[in-house]
């Protein structure tokens, strides 16, 4: 099996951007998804071959369901709406926790203990680093906060990439973080590109 690369682009503030709205927390049907491959397809119309433009992931936050007619559940995700497909998703009242994830392998340049801390590191960062993703974690039961350069499906995707980084701008710079699933993205810059790539595309 190929490495699947996780591409971190616009398309991944389907679960990250601002966190999630007090409109989605109340009063709101939530759809979560029970996929073991850690995400759905979110997608624009309801078909298989429809554009990807967002995912949901497994054991993260929910969605809410706007409709429910068929196979296709139309849902909204922050500003996405899109579609997934019923198979993969389940209707709950209470978030819902998968076992069996796969592994995923994180590139982290920085862990910073406060959102504060990670504008100081955006500001005084190489060009290079501006806009990486930053996602949210518990380390001594304290969160933390950190910014990842890109994410792989096999550790020697992440292994190639730390070391590059690492050839570059000095030894342990850059370090690996593995987690079942996906982790929990609390902020992603907007790229003017518009480009959109899918976590875990299968090949």
């Amino acid at each position: 099996m190929k490495t699947k690369t996780i591409l971190l682009t616009l398309l991944m503030t389907v679960f990250c951007l601002n966190g999630w709205s007090m409109e989605q927390q109340a009063g709101r049907k939530l759809v979560y998804s029970i996929s073991t491959d850690g995400f759905v397809n979110v997608r624009k119309t309801p078909n298989a071959s429809s554009k990807i433009i967002g995912v949901l992931a497994t054991n993260r936050k929910g969605a809410v369901l706007l409709s429910s007619k068929g196979t296709w559940w139309k849902v909204r995700v922050d500003n996405v709406v899109g579609y997934v497909h019923s198979k993969y998703v389940t209707l709950s009242s209470k978030p819902v926790k998968i076992s069996g994830l796969p592994t995923v392998h994180y590139v982290v340049i920085s862990t910073c203990n406060s959102m504060a801390e990670v504008k100081q590191f955006f500001y005084n960062c190489p060009d290079a680093f501006d806009g990486s993703p930053v996602y949210k974690d518990i380390e001594g039961g304290k969160t933390v906060y950190k910014i990842c350069l890109n994410c792989y499906a096999t550790l020697s995707g992440a292994m190639q990439l730390r070391d590059s980084t690492n050839k570059l701008f000095g030894d342990n710079y850059a370090k690996i973080w593995s987690t079942q699933g996906l982790a929990e993205c609390v902020y992603l810059s907007e790229y003017p590109s518009g480009e959109m790539a899918i976590p875990l595309t299968p090949e």
